[in-house]
């Protein structure tokens, strides 16, 4: 996980940058002690700048400082994914929907760059870009949409939802390819513009999602 921190940015910018990503990317694991010491070694940087870091990603939620303080990445509940469910399953949908009734060409090509870009990517070997095409590919929908705050909201759900993803991926590593098939059916409605279709084919690929993430807890229960 070393990186050697560039002198011409902030180092408290690049800091909580690098660490940023490592927990979103599962460079890092929930529920993994953070310790600064280490940090400091693996970063080049002092502690001032690791701790302004850490504050800065305290107020994401993605640490939680303890009270004797120590500093953990944040470890979503089985509530939370729930939730989140219950979120995606109401928005990303309808989202689907007006995207195929209100599609530009130029964001119908911008879809079918992303699949093809994720077909090419082989996985595990850039887990970061995975989620990266994965994420903007949902992110670019919503967009479509012509709905501001539907996009808004989804900005705002990123965090968890890389975490949601992570999860999955570490009990079922091959579930990228089984999105892309899932992809192409929301995209081949968008594409033709069937919103009834669209809707649907979302609606599919986020209770296929959920049922996975059900069964990622089961196993890790299955193991305590």
């Amino acid at each position: 996980m070393a990186k050697a921190i560039k002198r011409s940015e902030t180092l408290q910018s690049q800091v909580y940058e690098y660490l940023r990503e490592q927990i979103l990317f599962g460079g890092l694991a929930p529920g993994q002690r953070l310790i600064e010491e280490r940090l400091c070694e693996e970063t080049g940087v002092s502690r001032s700048p690791i701790r302004e870091a850490i504050r800065r990603l305290e107020k994401d939620g993605l640490v939680v400082v303890q009270a004797q303080g120590g500093v953990t990445v944040y470890q979503p509940s089985l509530a939370d994914f729930t939730h989140l469910y219950e979120c995606r399953l109401n928005l990303e949908p309808p989202a689907a929907q007006y995207a195929a009734e209100r599609r530009t060409d130029a964001e119908l090509s911008e879809l079918e760059e992303l699949l093809e870009q994720m077909k090419e990517l082989q996985y595990p070997s850039d887990p970061r870009r995975t989620h990266e095409l994965n994420f903007t590919f949902h992110q670019r929908i919503s967009e479509a949409s012509k709905n501001p705050y539907l996009t808004k909201i989804m900005n705002e759900l990123k965090v968890l939802i890389s975490f949601y993803r992570n999860a999955i991926l570490e009990v079922h590593p091959r579930r990228p390819e089984t999105v892309i098939c899932e992809h192409e059916a929301i995209l081949e409605a968008i594409r033709t513009q069937d919103g009834a279709k669209a809707k649907a084919s979302m609606e599919e690929h986020i209770k296929r999602d959920f049922e996975l993430c059900m069964s990622t807890n089961q196993n890790r229960q299955d193991d305590l």
